[in-house]
């Protein structure tokens, strides 16, 4: 067993330390800002024309002074994956600054790729001005992800199973991705302010052989659901555009009045309100599927932040509207839609079952495993981040 040098463990130590609290910081203030922008086209809501222009402008940086950063996860996963130059200084601001640009004019998207991009490109900083070989640029990108999402989602221990689970990395990094992820969501919290949803079950999930069969049906669902995201997002990506420009104009004008002349509020950007009813009472049948559609259509057409929180919003209402149908709790059966759908498109069970227990509570745990890994195998093992592996 090699021996790590006092010298080492004290850089280590200052990585972890130096790391937590940047991206920390970075994920308080993403979330701050975020929240004022979501309020501001909530009391605006005519920012919704803006949404084509949006799309333009997020565009042309991405083309033009913003170039470097333009391969957002897939530049991130590849850095992870082999040794190649740091990451770009802009990645960070750039997929914060155009997140924020896409939810100011209600994109479906969500914040997930904010908080990788922010979290691995901040952390990549540091191999700017301290040596380290490839092993160790690994972990500390994998650090740099867990402080990220951790930051944003405030669940640092499925922050750290993700990180490794996201790029099929199998390492002792668990380690530092676990000191990372508590103390970037310890600083969000207590240094900045940052708040995340509670949402704690009011009463705790009553084991049963009936709720298992409730858990893996929903798991099932779920998965079949996760399976056609997946297929639908690398048949985009598959497909030659000659017209970017054209394209992103289009889909933000269709979602647009989609939203204005159905009235469909409830379905711009993240939608959390909407998963906050979904806990407490059942939610209409189609809601579901509403979002899955036009998140589709916003992600797939170049709208920057991710797809995760608009997932969480199609898992959750799922959930909830067939809730009636199974034998657990409403807000049960919605917890689990709210894990499930993600650990089938993501490819990541493992730290969809952990969040399960870090925001709905340990009695959900057996349930929350069971339905993760029936929507991962239903989805075919093969989830989004698997396209972007070198």
């Amino acid at each position: 067993m090699t021996s790590i040098s006092p010298k080492k463990a004290l850089t280590w130590i200052g990585l972890i330390l130096g790391v937590a609290l940047l991206v920390g910081a970075a994920g308080a203030g993403f979330l701050h800002a975020l929240e004022a922008v979501t309020r501001l086209f909530q009391s605006t809501p005519w920012l919704i024309v803006s949404l084509p222009f949006i799309g333009l402008l997020t565009l042309w940086l991405y083309r033009g002074p913003l170039k470097a950063s333009a391969g957002g996860t897939k530049t991130l996963i590849e850095a992870i994956k082999a040794t190649s130059n740091p990451l770009p200084a802009s990645m960070g601001p750039a997929i914060i600054g155009t997140t924020l640009l896409s939810h100011l004019g209600g994109a479906s998207v969500g914040r997930e790729g904010t908080a990788l991009q922010m979290g691995g490109a901040l952390a990549d900083q540091f191999s700017r001005w301290i040596s380290l070989d490839a092993s160790e640029r690994r972990t500390l990108l994998l650090c740099g992800v867990s402080a990220g999402f951790a930051a944003v989602f405030g669940t640092p221990i499925a922050a750290a199973v993700f990180a490794l689970e996201f790029v099929r990395v199998r390492s002792w990094a668990i380690l530092p991705c676990l000191a990372c992820g508590f103390l970037a969501d310890l600083a969000g919290q207590k240094l900045f302010h940052a708040h995340h949803a509670n949402y704690r079950l009011p009463v705790p999930a009553e084991f049963s052989f009936g709720g298992l069969g409730s858990a893996l049906a929903i798991g099932v669902a779920c998965g079949l659901l996760a399976r056609l995201y997946v297929y639908l997002n690398k048949r985009e990506a598959a497909r030659a555009n000659p017209e970017p420009y054209a394209r992103i104009f289009f889909v933000g004008v269709t979602f647009s009045l989609m939203v204005y002349f159905y009235q469909q509020w409830d379905f711009t950007g993240l939608g959390l309100h909407v998963i906050d009813s979904a806990l407490v009472e059942p939610s209409s049948p189609t809601a579901f599927l509403f979002k899955f559609l036009l998140t589709g259509m916003c992600v797939w057409a170049g709208y920057r932040g991710g797809e995760v929180t608009p997932l969480f919003f199609v898992g959750a209402t799922l959930g909830s509207a067939a809730a009636a149908y199974l034998g657990l709790p409403l807000a049960v059966c919605a917890s689990l839609g709210f894990v499930a759908v993600l650990a089938g498109a993501g490819a990541v069970p493992l730290a969809c079952s952990v969040m399960a227990y870090e925001l709905f509570g340990l009695s959900i745990g057996g349930y929350a495993l069971l339905a993760c890994a029936a929507s991962w195998l239903v989805a075919g093992r093969k989830g989004l981040y698997d396209e972007y592996q070198p």
